[in-house]
């Protein structure tokens, strides 16, 4: 057996490793993966060592694996439902199932709100797109929001010098030349979002200074 040796195995023959080092989750995270795994499959293998009378028990893809039980429970699927795996051995268990768990990155928000974008323009809704990443459909409806904010705010978010507490307070004016003004007003130690907030929603926002596109200009 290597370490690349794909195969199928019916979701019956297949249970949580003891030796997982991630034993906790909570219910919205199995239900979201549930959602997305009805909606689109499961995309990524399950790392799976042999156990004992023909089982497997599965030392990465624990989430995976409970959201695939719940759909059980559900009759969206059958009981031996057929989950690709990717073979290994019990010494390489805890290894597999660590670097699964710390390596993982999760998604920047800004690749978030593009990629819900793309599909919100091929006309799919909150819902379907909360669906198909597996994530609660008042995520997508933040991410989505971020459409309102002007594109240079956008850039120094991705840049990591605004919050994404900020940068959201700004979906409150559809405005982006308010925006950019709102945000060169405020001294770097009072760009707090309720601050953005109240400016962007007040009359008093001075329009005397440099414009954020053209200090933003290479």
């Amino acid at each position: 057996m290597t370490p690349t040796d794909i195969q199928p195995i019916v979701l019956n023959k297949l249970d949580p490793d003891p030796k997982n080092v991630r034993k906790t989750y909570t219910p919205d995270s199995v239900e979201s993966l549930a959602a997305s795994i009805g909606s689109v499959g499961v995309l990524q293998n399950l790392v799976v060592r042999p156990g004992k009378k023909g089982r497997f028990f599965v030392s990465a893809g624990g989430r995976r694996l409970a959201a695939l039980k719940l759909l059980v429970q559900r009759g969206s699927i059958p009981a031996d439902y057929a989950v690709n795996c990717q073979m290994r051995d019990e010494d390489s268990a805890v290894e597999v199932s660590l670097a699964e768990n710390v390596m993982r990155e999760a998604m920047h928000p800004l690749d978030e709100f593009e990629a819900f974008q793309a599909l919100r323009n091929q006309g799919k809704t909150p819902d379907q797109i909360a669906s198909r990443f597996g994530v609660t459909e008042n995520l997508v409806k933040r991410r989505l929001a971020l459409a309102k904010t002007a594109p240079q705010l956008r850039e120094l978010f991705r840049s990591g010098e605004i919050e994404l507490a900020q940068l959201a307070a700004f979906t409150v004016l559809d405005d982006h030349a308010r925006q950019l003004e709102v945000w060169n007003n405020l001294s770097p130690y009072g760009r707090h979002s309720a601050t953005i907030r109240r400016m962007l929603l007040s009359e008093q926002t001075t329009t005397d200074t440099p414009r954020f596109a053209i200090v933003g200009e290479a």
